[in-house]
């Protein structure tokens, strides 16, 4: 059965593989755009990546958790989905589908990250998205939500490892006033909670803020406002084309198998 949820421009059918094929014949019938598809934590075979392309698949979003399979598998709840999402990357990479890959940042892999921008480059993927974990605590992995001071200046490094490799890098998921010059490098995410001290920050109207339970559980010490007239939403060309390959719009197909983190 079929699951069905939106984030900005970007809506989500979950279904198993023979439905996401059905489902992008009938989203070009209906005249749809774009349609993405994401593997689960299983991946895909190059038979099913041959057979989405067959039907008129836009290109693939990817989840890579690092570039090595005991912190990826450990991260996906899997053993083998590192192998797996690695062949899923080279068979779309085969047949000219083109990938995007994500790689959530957590408490255990922000000290990985530098290596996945490399491969992500080997594998011919276009770009790269770091997308900051929001929920403190999950089952089954105790706390993941990494502090924040600490995780995104590597994931600000890594990115422009990712740019030198010729990749588009993107964060998600991170308050503007931690990345600095790096701040077009953002792309829209959910807006979800903000801090005292967030209400009178130049920043304000374009940031996700921070999760709630982060703030309850370690204050706002991270954040620094900017003061009012001091900042600017990202723009440019850079930041249009990253909001055009992250953030939609498109009809996005996912596999009813879900990650855990």
């Amino acid at each position: 059965m079929a699951r069905l949820r939106g984030t900005g421009e970007a809506l989500t059918l979950a279904g198993s593989f023979e439905e996401m094929a059905v489902w992008i014949a009938a989203a070009r019938a209906a005249g749809v755009a774009r349609v993405l598809a994401a593997p689960g934590p299983a991946g895909l075979t190059g038979e099913q990546v041959a057979a989405l392309k067959a039907a008129g698949i836009d290109g693939l979003r990817v989840r890579l958790y690092a570039a090595e399979a005991a912190a990826h598998d450990w991260h996906a709840g899997r053993e083998g989905s590192f192998r797996a999402a690695t062949a899923t990357l080279r068979a779309a990479r085969a047949v000219r589908v083109p990938v995007t890959v994500t790689t959530p940042l957590t408490r255990s892999n922000t000290r990985v990250l530098a290596a996945v921008p490399g491969l992500v480059a080997d594998v011919g993927a276009l770009g790269w998205q770091v997308s900051v974990v929001a929920e403190v605590r999950r089952q089954g992995h105790g706390a993941v939500a990494p502090r924040l001071a600490v995780a995104v200046p590597y994931a600000l490094q890594a990115l422009v490892a990712a740019e030198r490799a010729g990749l588009l890098a993107a964060i998600a998921g991170a308050p503007l006033c931690l990345l600095g010059p790096l701040r077009d490098r953002a792309v829209p995410s959910p807006t979800l909670a903000f801090a005292a001290s967030c209400g009178e920050c130049g920043l304000r109207a374009s940031c996700p803020g921070v999760d709630g339970e982060y703030l309850r559980r370690f204050d706002a010490g991270e954040l620094t406002p900017a003061r009012s007239g001091e900042g600017s939403a990202a723009g440019g060309s850079r930041a249009k084309r990253l909001r055009d390959m992250f953030s939609g719009p498109w009809l996005g197909l996912s596999e009813a198998s879900c990650w855990p983190i």
